[in-house]
């Protein structure tokens, strides 16, 4: 009978056609430190391309019927990981230690990020650990004004990665990545994708600086029609309070809101908890795994289609 495992870590790499998804994998699978890794790849076309640049790094790769990974293959990618658990319950499948999703480019996350969330068997078996969005230096800024999916895969991203920065000047990249944190102010930005380890991939995204007090930092890229708003708690908050504050904030928003992700301190607990959701879909609470000096600053970051719901900061704040 094989033995019992922590939740296989997920990381989804997205970003726009041409971004230079394949390139950053490729190189990341010729790291040690990612040869237990599974990749899981969905391409646009009617003949997929990525897997065969992959078998040059790994030969664990999943090649994806053709469709959009957010619509029409969308069952395909749970049956796939529902069908990878079992084969490696039965001893069918080698051992593997961690799991990457390449999307389309034109696919939306959120529907993969929920269907991966919600499946009571996924939860069990799989943790969804990342988001990375590859944006193009080149034409990121122009696709941000003209394709919604490009805005809602750095939107929805924990992480962001700026690629062919050395076919742009230095005062293009800055203009860029001003706007990019106005539409995702807690993703960290990484130039170039030379600087992305594995550890930048599969490591949850460090909290921002604590506070002296309860700050509640909102910011908006009117353009985009996307605002945000960071939340930073001094205090542990009391559970059933903060799920009721949740669910009623989910009820009456859900169809505006777009991703909420945080590190909070609840009383009664000793380990700071982990809160995610995307668009209607709450994941299960999970504990932060922190450093031994890690101070685990509280916060939580809500972003919206829209402006944010007026009252929100006065009502979290009473928490």
């Amino acid at each position: 009978m094989t033995a019992l495992h922590a939740a296989w870590p997920i990381a989804i790499v997205t970003g726009f056609l041409g971004s230079g998804k394949t390139t950053l994998i490729s190189r990341l699978l010729r790291d040690p430190d990612m040869a237990d890794t599974l990749v899981i790849v969905n391409e646009f076309g009617e003949v997929g391309l990525d897997h065969h640049l992959f078998k040059a790094a790994t030969d664990k790769v999943i090649l994806l019927p053709n469709g959009c990974l957010c619509c029409s293959v969308r069952q395909d990618i749970v049956q796939t990981l529902r069908d990878l658990y079992k084969s490696w319950l039965a001893g069918a499948v080698p051992n593997f230690g961690r799991v990457i999703i390449e999307t389309t480019g034109l696919a939306e996350p959120a529907p993969l990020m929920t269907a991966i969330a919600s499946h009571p068997l996924l939860a069990d078996a799989f943790a969804l650990q990342s988001l990375t969005t590859l944006v193009d230096a080149q034409h990121g800024l122009a696709r941000l004004g003209t394709s919604p999916t490009n805005r809602n895969q750095i939107c929805l991203a924990d992480r962001l990665v700026l690629s062919k920065c050395d076919l742009v000047k230095t005062q293009a990249i800055e203009i860029l990545q001003q706007r990019l944190a106005l539409l995702n102010p807690l993703a960290p930005i990484c130039h170039g994708n030379n600087g992305v380890t594995p550890a930048f991939l599969f490591s949850r995204v460090a909290a921002p600086t604590a506070a002296s007090r309860l700050r509640c930092e909102t910011v908006s890229d009117h353009l985009a029609g996307i605002s945000s708003v960071l939340l930073r708690p001094q205090h542990p908050l009391a559970w059933p309070a903060f799920q009721a504050w949740l669910n009623t904030l989910m009820n009456t928003y859900d169809s505006r809101i777009m991703r909420i992700k945080g590190q909070l301190v609840f009383e009664g607990y000793s380990t700071p908890l982990i809160v995610q959701a995307v668009h209607h879909t709450l994941y299960p609470i999970a504990q932060a795994h922190l450093d031994e000096d890690a101070e685990g600053p509280m916060f939580l970051m809500l972003v919206f289609e829209g402006d944010v719901p007026p009252g929100l900061e006065e009502a979290f704040g009473a928490l």
